[in-house]
């Protein structure tokens, strides 16, 4: 394998956190979003289970 120096490695720590924060966080973020607006509209929709339940 090929020798790294500490300062290449850092560096290469960095760009892997940096990536992961603003490709992950995003997608997180509005993933979360819509499962809270979907929660809601089920919760909304009580009128599915009410004629269900006749």
């Amino acid at each position: 394998m090929m020798h790294m120096t500490h300062n290449y490695m850092l560096g290469l720590a960095a760009l892997v956190i940096s990536f992961v924060v603003l490709f992950y966080v995003p997608i997180a973020y509005f993933w979360i979003k819509v499962n809270k607006q979907q929660r809601n509209q089920n919760k909304s929709c009580g009128s599915k289970n009410s004629i269900e339940q006749k």
